[in-house]
């Protein structure tokens, strides 16, 4: 199994290839450069099991209707949340132009895969490898309760991709309350794994300093925390905060793109600070954009029990490079000083 953080700038894109050319989509980036479809294509995905978008904002929703477009009838189900937006959306708009057309059949758009009674809901699953994926928030009352406050970044799916003993969380936008709430459910133990997609790019989740802390002392740890952010004008993602908390409990930090708050001119570093992969992310189909790679998109293979993370001690040690680079006349925020005396050690859980 291969589960892949797509580079798709300032937005939220992954997608898990299962073999025999089948594949799970968790958000599908921005609508306007079709990185999401372009990247199933290129791997020769003709199957989708399951086209997740884990609310409605637009940079987690936009590349979703070019994959529609494409693959409406070779999508077993189609899992969405109804947060406030979601009505009023192109996605929805879309898909229900799609039924009228008879491209989409109500069977494959599922009642929302929301928790109950306290316990996650099963999402999807492989029977035969024991590979399953799970959500843990919101439940039903709380996807209300955003909508309520119309607040979408509070219904976000979380969700938990368990194989082989090896663990992955894509938190999408979500906020402190929802790691409350799923600490309470799970009895206030940690949820542990090796791989977190930082919620909201690294940005505000709705909670204090004191929160933060709590939330990855407590509420989740992970050996690899992956952002997904982009190379932009005045860039609010990744906070250095979160990036601050992550790396003084060990995590190692990986960034899809490379911002100002981490080097002057990110620019003159083009098209990454580790070579993007061809074809995989924004950097390499936007040359002449202004889109610079820091990891660019990220690969991760789970097997025989173990995860490895393509190319991550490489891009470690460009990173380290990028910060005794004087020309950079600015230290990343993940090799911040007062954090240079840290040893990132998940590496050697993830290797490379």
């Amino acid at each position: 199994m291969e589960v892949y953080f797509v580079d798709v700038g300032l937005g939220s894109c992954h997608v898990i290839l299962l073999g025999g050319r089948r594949a799970i989509v968790v958000d599908c980036g921005v609508r306007s450069d079709h990185i999401a479809l372009q990247f199933l294509l290129r791997s020769g995905v003709e199957t989708i099991d399951r086209l997740i978008t884990s609310h409605s904002d637009g940079d987690h929703t936009g590349g979703a209707i070019s994959i529609l477009d494409h693959y409406a009838e070779n999508i077993e189900k189609i899992c969405v949340v109804q947060d406030h937006k979601f009505l009023s959306s192109r996605y929805w708009r879309r898909l229900y132009a799609l039924r009228k057309e008879g491209r989409v059949h109500e069977r494959q758009i599922p009642p929302p895969m929301l928790p109950e009674d306290g316990l996650p809901k099963l999402v999807w699953e492989d029977l035969q490898s024991g590979a399953r994926l799970r959500c843990f928030s919101p439940t039903f009352v709380e996807n209300l309760e955003a909508q309520q406050v119309k607040n979408s970044n509070g219904s976000s799916m979380v969700l938990v991709l368990d194989y082989l003993g090896r663990r992955v969380v894509f938190a999408a936008d979500s906020v402190i309350p929802q790691w409350r709430a799923i600490y309470e459910r799970r009895g206030n133990q940690t949820l542990e794994c090796d791989i977190l997609a930082v919620p909201h790019h690294g940005g505000l989740v709705d909670g204090t300093d004191a929160d933060l802390d709590w939330m990855y002392d407590r509420a989740i740890q992970c050996d690899v925390a992956m952002f997904s952010v982009g190379t932009v004008l005045r860039p609010k993602h990744p906070r250095a905060e979160v990036v601050a908390k992550l790396r003084s409990i060990g995590t190692t930090v990986v960034c899809t793109e490379l911002t100002s708050q981490c080097h002057k001119q990110p620019q003159t570093l083009k098209p990454g600070v580790l070579q993007p992969q061809v074809h995989l992310g924004r950097a390499m189909n936007a040359p002449k954009q202004s889109y610079v790679a820091c990891a660019g998109t990220v690969m991760a293979t789970i097997s025989g029990g173990e995860i490895e993370i393509d190319r991550l001690s490489s891009h470690q040690i460009a990173v380290d490079s990028l910060a005794t680079n004087p020309t950079g006349e600015k230290c990343p925020l993940c090799r911040l000083p007062a954090l240079s005396s840290l040893a990132t050690t998940a590496v050697s859980r993830c290797k490379s």
